[in-house]
């Protein structure tokens, strides 16, 4: 059984979609086929927009909405250490789903690295 927060944000995902001309990407991919890509604006060290594509399981779809939540409006250097404690604050994440939670967290990392 899923955590009510992983079928609500599966359900009515949050910020899906491509922002043309991002000041940030992130991108991750499984050997599974799953691919997650993150696009950021930030201004003044601050993201003040996110979006997300995902192709995965319900967990990678729910935790890109988590996360897409979570960060917009925070300073990047607040967001630096997001792993997967900052996913366990809403819910615990099951070790056979740790693959779909890393995928989203690798592409979220990723684009704040590249900043």
């Amino acid at each position: 059984m899923y955590p009510k927060i992983v079928l609500e944000h599966f359900a009515h995902p949050q910020n899906v979609g491509v922002i043309d001309s991002p000041t940030s990407i992130g991108e991750a991919t499984t050997s599974g086929g799953g691919k997650v890509i993150f696009y950021f604006i930030i201004k003044k060290g601050v993201i003040k927009e996110i979006k997300y594509q995902v192709a995965g399981c319900p967990y990678a779809i729910a935790v890109c909405s988590i996360l897409s939540v979570y960060a917009k409006g925070k300073a990047i250097e607040e967001l630096k250490g997001v792993d997967v404690n900052t996913i366990n604050q809403f819910f615990d994440v099951p070790e056979d789903k740790m693959n779909c939670v890393d995928l989203a967290l690798s592409a979220f990392v990723s684009g704040l690295k590249s900043i």
